[in-house]
């Protein structure tokens, strides 16, 4: 029956003094039952140090064991007194169980409800709801108790007042409800402390001892359990971080000053024992010093000084090692800063693991980081942050299979529901390996996504069937085909086996209990909890006993929240989206179990959690403005306000936590003690930046400390420079002090400078090492390394191509845009994955499959373009569209409505097209002859011969192509046939890409036509053909400016718009004849060509669009020199990685899917192919000068 306090500050020695009070105890009473209680958090550790101290105290020093002495949290002091009271064996409850119980009261009471009404299905408010009335629990105020709050309000009539009033109305409802449906059917974490104030009311602790340390102040039901402990048990000793005791509120210091909450906690034990009459003993202070280093001692003084506002009186400190500030410019640098401290530490003085402690306001922000590097430097830590189970794959399975059914068989969900790994197809052997379920997976993705299979898709009768589409291959299936079809069908199957039953089962389902059963049988038939207990037994046999652990944690949960579901909301109707969310609730409060850490570890925490302050260096990382003052919020629902408004109206024994302002007020004195939890050092350290946040700050604390003391701002370095004299800091680990070796290497061959004297006995040292010699040799090769392709063998660029080449003319028109890229693409066949979407290639193959069509059609019918009238020209172009849309490779333009719509445009864009023919047919006497004209492609019936040509040493090259249209016109028995490729872009002949081969396809079309005129027409013996030209049709359906119509009729307009560009030949006959409308003088809307004044025709200034017979040969033959070149290099194997590049800047990597292969770097010895600039004249010039060459020779 007697109260004793033990006061001092944070520097001072508090646990010696009540160890050595243990030893008195049990002096004096050999019956003592001494009891010893801290914060949940620090159990384990206090534990351990009564345990050891006692074993001190012991003559026969190798085996200790009590009963009398037990270290408890108050929790853990309920279970043992009461582990064997009925109270204590009525079932748990998890806070996801109370969530459910609140969702149903939530329900049956909408109509009396007022504010809450209709919140129920606001994700995140059951929780927040929960959490409102476990606290009013755990401040011990009852039901009748808010009834009484209610009335009080209802006198002040406020606005504020009223508010809170009809809050408490709602609250009132819900938590007569929460405390009446858990009353001795579940013990809610909120009910064992209360259970235990009652139990003790009838205990004997007349010869019971208690010891209370570590707190600074107690929730209502832990004081309410000390007001008992008072009255019954022999004495109670309560430690705290305070110099001097309260006894009179008016000697209370302000709310602001450092120990104001320990003296408000000192005050109301003060009282409570006055009133109880309990003897009260002398306060003790603790003399002994913890802090042993004078540079702490003088923190902790001024610390104390400048938060009560006095004035300072504290020494300068300077540059010391006891107290320092880090600052880095990531906080990747400065997790490893402290790691290399820490290893340097243990390695050079006389330090272990154990010795440190590591503390931030927010372990959040690091938590990526923290194990990565630590186990980079060898350094074994222990992180006391509970992971959370939310983002097991169990609850990503459940989320993802009610999301399936919600959505329909989404793209997105039926991905997230198959990689969870949990759901996985049987076969006649038992289930699929993983790594062949993982390959079906891929393709199955490939094929989802390259023919946009989602919904109903997934439950179709037929197969799924995987084809490609190539120039050459219409959907014709080879064997590898037929291998993925049947590997993705394995996947399909399955789900629509398994899937669409469950769903129908749970619509069908009567209430929660039976959808409940309906969801736990389909897991188990579909073996989850097998793969779970597959997980366990792979990281069992990887000796990782952390994450063996999990599976069997989750599932155990899962069925805990199944069983409350059922029990609380069983019979009531069921409702998928709220089930859902009551089951991401539960898991979103679960984390993981912790072992606590016993080994020689680096421990790592938060500055709020109470820390056991036995560690002799401390850091205290992430020390910003944003965290340190932390900036705190209240997120409950009664907000600071409410809580004003009603404290007043509670007994002193009833109290509510405190508000947001009052948290704030207690900032300083929590990383008070933070700063004093180390005996010898302490280090500060902030970043610069972080992921997505710049501009962090130093936190004030630490600035006004670095002030006070003269501190110097230690920068930490994240690489290594070639002036850096002190070496040692970048050495930490083997593998540590390697990669800063190469980083330093790296400089020295940029710099051209030798490796520094110190950084070269590392390098030696390291391939002395047995184990690192190997990867040293390796990485600083690394460093010589540039990145240029090797030249193939002649005999794999065979295997590769074949002897012959048989290729299409655009493949050589990437060859000299990319050397090393045309290797890639059709030497190694690497290519992006297909994706369904209406690509530019699918576009532009259905608008020249479709003018095709059109101009086959007519020409069976033998009815000319030109004399066709508009409803005519409409029926044939409907005819033709509607059997092109039905093919295969134009499926996805009926695949969803703004598909469709697309098609209509398409449809659009080529009655446009086809009418503009119809409208140049009117103006020139250039008619189409053959359209679709296939060349050097074997099987065709029709066709042009291949370009072929012969390039010794057996190499041979066949060059195939498709030209679109070739027209005709026939004047005076002279026959001129021309070219016109379909363009989808807007295109200009360039004589500069044309003379580096970048642009091949044109002048080869042209070469293939003249060489083979007598397949396309039945010649008369000896007529001459001349060449018309080359030209390109821009596909498009333009967009009309208006003042374009205001000055010319529309037609002309539009047919401006589908002008042809190209090369056309300088013959007066053939210019005067391609556009007869131009009547005195001007350029043609149909070709590009101009009439001048004097009545001869000739091309627009400067644009080399009309060409001369002679020049047109010469391009023609460097055409044909190109194709040659291109081929022997091919077979040569030459795989340059030599991307060209335009005067204007253009490079060929622009666009380049192979970037990431190709590496390209001008630092790694790459180099661009870089065109002179050069015009026309400049590059007949050059043509014309190389073929006199070559004639003299």
């Amino acid at each position: 029956m007697s109260l004793g306090f033990i006061l001092g500050d944070a520097t001072k020695n508090h646990r010696q003094v009540l160890l050595e009070q243990i030893t008195n105890w049990q002096a004096e009473d050999p019956q003592a039952k001494i009891y010893y209680i801290v914060p949940n958090h620090n159990k384990f550790s206090a534990e351990v140090k009564v345990l050891d101290y006692l074993k001190s105290q012991q003559d026969n020093q190798d085996l200790f064991a009590t009963s009398n002495v037990q270290t408890f949290s108050f929790t853990r002091l309920a279970w043992y007194f009461m582990k064997d009271t009925a109270t204590y064996q009525v079932n748990r409850i998890t806070n996801a169980g109370l969530n459910m119980i609140v969702y149903r009261s939530l329900q049956e009471h909408s109509d009396e409800l007022t504010i809450f009404k209709g919140e129920q299905t606001q994700p995140g408010f059951i929780a927040q709801l929960v959490s409102q009335l476990i606290e009013l629990q755990q401040s011990c105020i009852t039901y009748d108790d808010i009834e009484r709050m209610k009335e009080n309000l209802s006198q002040q009539d406020t606005s504020d007042s009223a508010e809170l009033e009809a809050k408490l109305h709602d609250i009132a409802i819900i938590y007569r409800d929460f405390m009446q449906m858990t009353d001795s059917k579940y013990l809610k974490p909120a009910d064992i402390l209360p259970s235990l104030t009652q139990y003790l009311q009838n205990e004997d602790l007349s010869n019971s001892y208690f010891i209370i340390e570590g707190f600074s102040q107690f929730t209502a039901q832990e004081q309410a359990i000390i007001s008992v402990l008072l009255q019954r048990a022999k004495e109670v000793r309560i430690d705290l971080i305070l110099n001097r005791g309260v006894t009179d509120i008016e000697d209370l210091s302000d709310k602001q000053s450092l120990f104001y909450r320990s003296e408000r906690t000192y005050y109301l034990l003060y009282q409570q024992a006055r009133k109880a009459q309990v003897k009260i003993l002398n306060d003790v202070y603790p003399q002994e010093l913890r802090v042993e280093t004078p540079e702490l001692q003088s923190l902790a003084k001024y610390w104390k000084e400048s938060t009560d506002l006095k004035p300072i009186n504290v020494e300068k400190i300077g540059d010391n090692h006891n107290l320092q500030v880090i600052k880095a410019d990531t906080r990747m640098t400065e997790i490893r800063e402290i790691a290399t401290r820490i290893k340097q530490m243990v390695a050079l003085k006389d330090y272990r693991y154990a010795d440190f402690l590591l503390l931030t306001p927010d372990l959040n922000k690091y938590r990526n980081i923290i194990e990565p590097i630590f186990n980079d430097y060898k350094v074994p830590i222990f992180v006391d942050l509970a992971k959370k189970m939310i983002d097991h794959p169990l609850v990503e399975l459940l989320t993802a299979l009610f999301n399936v059914k919600a959505r329909h068989y989404r793209y997105v969900d039926m991905m997230r529901l198959l990689k969870t790994e949990l759901l996985i197809p049987k076969t006649e052997y038992g289930y699929l390996g993983i790594k062949q379920f993982r390959q079906d997976l891929d393709l199955t993705e490939n094929l989802i996504l390259k023919f946009g299979f989602e919904g109903s898709q997934w439950l179709r009768k037929d197969d799924w069937v995987y084809y490609r589409f190539g120039s050459s291959d219409f959907g014709t299936q080879t064997d590898v085909q037929e291998k993925i079809t049947k590997q993705v069908n394995v996947i399909r199957r399955y789900i629509k086996e398994i899937l669409p039953p469950f769903f129908k089962q749970l619509d069908e389902a009567e209430n929660g209990k039976e959808a409940a059963q309906i969801l736990m049988n389909f897991l188990i038939i579909n073996g989850v909890p097998e793969q779970l207990i597959n997980w366990r037994n792979q990281a069992l046999e990887q000796g990782d006993m952390v994450m063996a652990d999990r599976p069997e944690q989750v599932w155990n949960l899962f069925c805990a929240l199944m069983d409350e579901y059922v029990d609380t909301l069983g019979d009531l109707s069921f409702k998928e989206e709220d089930f859902l969310n009551l089951l991401q609730t539960g898991f979103e409060g679960a984390t993981y179990r912790q072992v606590p850490s016993t080994l020689d570890q680096v421990i790592i925490s938060e500055t709020t959690a109470t820390q056991m302050n036995d560690r002799k260096v401390t850091f205290i990382f992430g020390a910003t403005d944003l965290v340190m003052p932390n900036r705190i919020q209240n997120t409950m629902l009664l907000t600071d306000m409410d809580r004003e408004l009603v404290q007043g109206t509670l007994d002193d024994e009833k109290y509510l936590s405190d508000t947001a302002e009052e948290r704030m007020a207690v900032e300083p004195f929590m990383n008070y003690l933070a700063f004093m939890t180390p005996k010898e050092r302490l280090y500060f350290s902030y970043p610069v930046a972080g992921v997505n946040e710049d501009g962090l700050r130093m936190s004030p604390y630490v600035n006004r400390i670095m002030k006070q003391f003269d501190l110097p701002l230690y920068e930490a370095n994240s690489e290594p420079t070639l002036e850096d004299k002190k070496v040692l800091k970048f050495v930490a680990t083997k593998r540590t002090a390697l990669s800063n070796l190469i980083g330093v290497a790296r400089q020295a061959k940029g710099q051209k400078q030798p490796l520094p004297v110190m950084w070269r006995y590392i390098y030696q040292k390291l391939q002395e090492d047995a184990t690192y010699r190997r990867l040293t040799h390796k990485l600083m090769a690394g460093i010589e390394y540039s990145n240029i392709p090797e030249r193939l063998k002649t005999e794999y660029a065979e295997k590769l191509y074949g002897k012959t080449l048989n290729t299409s003319v655009s493949k050589f028109e990437e060859f000299f845009k990319n050397h090393y890229a045309f290797f890639l693409k059709y030497g190694l066949k690497l290519k992006e994955r297909d994706v369904f979407e209406l690509s530019p290639a699918n576009t532009g193959e259905f608008y020249h499959m479709a003018l095709d069509k059109l101009l086959k059609t007519l020409k069976q019918d033998k009815v000319s373009i030109a004399d066709i009238n508009k409803p005519q020209f409409d029926s044939y172009l409907q005819q033709v569209l509607g059997g092109i849309e039905q093919l295969p490779q134009f499926q996805i333009l009926q695949s969803t409505n703004r598909m469709q719509f697309i098609l209509k445009q398409l449809g659009n864009t080529v009655s446009q097209m086809g009418w503009a023919l119809h409208n140049q047919g009117q103006r020139t006497k250039m008619r189409p002859l053959e359209t679709e004209v296939l060349f050097g492609h074997v099987g065709t019936e029709h066709g042009l011969k291949a370009l072929t040509y012969d390039l010794g040493n057996s190499h041979k090259v066949n060059v195939r192509g498709k030209i679109d249209r070739i027209d005709q016109m026939i004047i005076d028995n002279q026959r001129y046939l021309g070219i016109v490729d379909y363009k989808s872009s807007s295109h200009k002949f360039n004589y500069q890409d044309a003379y580096y081969g970048l642009a091949l396809q044109m002048l080869t079309y042209l070469n293939a036509m003249l060489q083979n005129t007598d397949l396309l027409l039945d010649l008369n013996a000896g007529e001459e053909i001349k060449p018309a030209g080359a030209v390109y049709m821009h596909l498009q359906n333009p967009v009309i400016k208006q003042k374009d119509i205001l000055k010319n009729p529309y037609s002309e307009v539009l047919l401006k718009q589908n002008k042809y560009d190209g090369l056309v030949l300088d013959d007066q006959e053939l210019l005067s004849n391609l556009d007869t409308s131009i009547e005195k003088a001007g350029n043609s809307i149909v070709y590009p060509v101009r009439k001048y004044a004097d009545g001869h025709f000739g091309g627009i200034k400067n644009s080399g669009n009309v060409i001369t017979f002679d020049n047109l040969m010469l391009l023609l033959k460097r055409n044909e020199e190109l194709i040659q070149e291109a081929a022997k290099l091919i077979f040569a194997g030459d795989v340059a990685l030599n991307p060209v590049l335009w005067p204007d800047r253009r490079s060929a990597l622009q666009y380049s899917p192979y970037k990431a292969i190709m590496q390209f770097d001008e630092l790694l010895g790459n180099q661009y192919y870089r065109l002179p600039k050069e015009n026309t004249a400049d590059i007949l010039q050059k043509l014309a000068q190389e073929n006199s060459a070559e004639s003299e020779v």
